[in-house]
């Protein structure tokens, strides 16, 4: 039997451990309940916003990971990594990571955290982790070609930089846990369009005991584990799972289809998802994206939970028109409602 009154952070636990949420929560931009506190910066990083600098016909600026950024003219994006700051990864221990789990960089986030508990309905805060990527943090600060490379020619020196990034993340994990989150967000991209970006021996070898060790932590504390991953890791999801993943944040899913996904790991994993940005959200009509908010309630949702709204944070950088996001946060407030399950 659903419980009406549930509150939006119980809400969202019972959806994650499939355990019969009234409805599906939410985390909507339509200006409607919601039921995830997220978006919020969970610390200060002043250094990252380092002003751009006029050099000939271009423009450029370090972050503070030491990555050397470069653009032309006129140009307002993020523009293009140039330059790396670990140069030889035999000298790895030489480099010095920026001190993105200082205590005063939380501020912001703990006084967020206090107001909402004041709240007569008080959110599930989701924090991100200052330390959010191993893969990607990896990749960052060394270059994704010499990265590749260092899988063969360097790997132990490799294994110790990526050692080093999961420390720090343990230490973010903590901070998140102390601060009152209910769960933790890291980072990690794993799928190119059709497949996996390395292999599963790979991930496997280099990353998995560090995501074995940080998420255990996590549950230790008391956060379930979200996790961002885009493109195709459909073969990556059961080991994820296996590590004790608890949530997957994916922003498109048509590459590996809706019902291969459920078939998969449907009930062993709860998604996080907006409707397919790179397809239906950009190339449907209003009637496609009804359609597909119900397919994905039908299949990410048939197990008495399992399935969290989304709506991508940007979307004016993939081309979503305003109507097109209307049409999917009204479908999806208004179609979700987990299907019946025989021993509710």
């Amino acid at each position: 039997m659903k419980n009406d009154t549930v509150k939006s952070r119980e809400r969202v636990k019972r959806a994650i451990h499939f355990q019969g949420p009234d409805r599906v929560p939410h985390y909507l931009l339509d200006g409607g309940e919601n039921d995830v506190l997220w978006g919020i910066d969970s610390f200060i990083r002043p250094s990252d916003m380092q002003p751009w600098t006029l050099n000939g016909s271009h423009e450029t600026r370090i972050d503070a990971w030491g990555v050397v950024w470069k653009r032309p003219l006129g140009d307002t994006s993020k523009g293009q990594a140039k330059q790396w700051p670990i140069k030889d990864i035999t000298r790895q221990a030489d480099y010095v990571f920026p001190d993105y789990n200082h205590p005063g960089n939380f501020n912001r986030l703990r006084a967020e955290i206090e107001t909402n508990l004041q709240q007569d309905n008080p959110k599930y805060v989701l924090g991100v982790a200052p330390f959010s990527s191993l893969n990607e943090g990896t990749h960052n600060i060394r270059g994704l070609q010499n990265m590749f490379m260092d899988y063969y020619d360097h790997p132990d020196y490799l294994c110790a930089l990526i050692g080093r990034l999961a420390e720090k993340q343990y230490e973010s994990i903590r901070i998140l846990a102390d601060l009152g989150c209910d769960g933790v967000m890291v980072y990690d991209d794993w799928g190119l369009q059709t497949r996996l970006m390395v292999s599963i021996d790979f991930i496997e070898a280099f990353f998995m005991p560090y995501y074995r060790r940080n998420w255990a932590l996590a549950h230790d504390l008391g956060l379930e584990v979200w996790m961002h991953s885009c493109g195709h890791i459909l073969d990556a999801l059961p080991i994820f799972i296996e590590a004790g993943l608890d949530v997957v944040q994916m922003d498109q899913q048509e590459n590996m289809g809706l019902e291969n996904l459920t078939k998969r790991v449907g009930g062993k994993i709860a998604f996080w998802c907006p409707v397919d940005i790179q397809n239906t959200m950009v190339y449907g009509t209003l009637e496609d994206i009804e359609n597909y908010v119900k397919r994905m309630i039908a299949t990410l949702g048939a197990y008495n939970g399992g399935l969290i709204s989304m709506a991508y944070t940007t979307p004016e950088d993939i081309g979503q028109t305003t109507e097109k996001m209307a049409v999917m946060c009204r479908a999806f407030r208004k179609y979700g409602i987990y299907p019946e399950q025989t021993n509710c």
